[in-house]
């Protein structure tokens, strides 16, 4: 039987998202017959039952638009394009990268955070150098160790200052080089060079970058650092 109620059902399924003003006062009672069946939800806006966004849908949106191109993506980039589903959105970035399956590259919010899905990193940089990586922190090399980390680097650097005929180059030459973990090489800038000023970083032009290059960046007081140059 064609009632209003399922006049107004079929309308969902052409276009499975509605708001207030674009139902007519006339259907009013017919939507909240569709309400009280379950066949549509409110989740500020009208969905067709099965297509109201959830937290696994909005997870799965972020994820598939990371996974769509191997490269780095703004927070805006991500963002839904309904209002209403904006909570999901920030719970579901927290809960991906709390489960280490994007990363974070940068901080401080807004448009200075990129993020990238991990798979592409490790294409990128290679698994041994994203295994057990936090998003955007760099693991500190403890007293014992920091003497031959701080050899190797150094080793590392200078063949690759030697080779560019420059003392400042990319982070991620130096990565490659060096044959560190990113989280190892990050924790060791973090340490030496912004700390103790054994060096420094530069910006250099990040249009001109490669993925890999952007993806080995180091944020520095609010600027990402694409080159390093170590003192002698």
């Amino acid at each position: 039987m064609d009632t209003p109620a399922a006049r107004l059902e079929k309308k969902f399924k052409r276009k499975h998202r509605w708001i207030e003003s674009e139902i007519g006062k006339t259907q009013k009672a017919a939507l909240q017959e569709l309400l009280k069946e379950g066949r549509v939800v409110r989740v500020r806006a009208y969905y067709l039952a099965g297509y109201e966004p959830t937290f696994e849908s909005e997870a799965k949106r972020i994820s598939e638009k990371l996974l769509s191109e191997p490269r780095l993506f703004r927070r805006t980039a991500l963002r839904p394009k309904y209002q209403e589903i904006q909570p999901l959105f920030r719970s579901a970035l927290s809960k991906l990268l709390a489960n280490k399956q994007i990363l974070k590259l940068g901080g401080g919010g807004g448009e200075g955070e990129y993020f990238i899905h991990r798979d592409h990193l490790i294409n990128i940089l290679g698994s041994d150098k994203v295994a057990g990586l936090k998003p955007s922190e760099g693991r500190r090399p403890k007293a014992d160790g920091l003497k031959k980390l701080t050899s190797t680097i150094h080793q590392a650097y200078e063949r690759l200052a030697q080779d560019k005929g420059r003392r400042s180059v990319f982070i991620s030459d130096l990565l490659r080089m060096s044959e560190t973990s990113w989280e190892e090489l990050r924790g060791w800038i973090e340490q030496e060079i912004v700390e103790k000023g054994r060096g420094q970083l530069d910006e250099g032009d990040w249009s001109a970058a490669t993925e890999e290059q952007r993806a080995a960046a180091v944020e520095l007081w609010g600027r990402k650092r694409l080159y390093i140059a170590l003192m002698p």
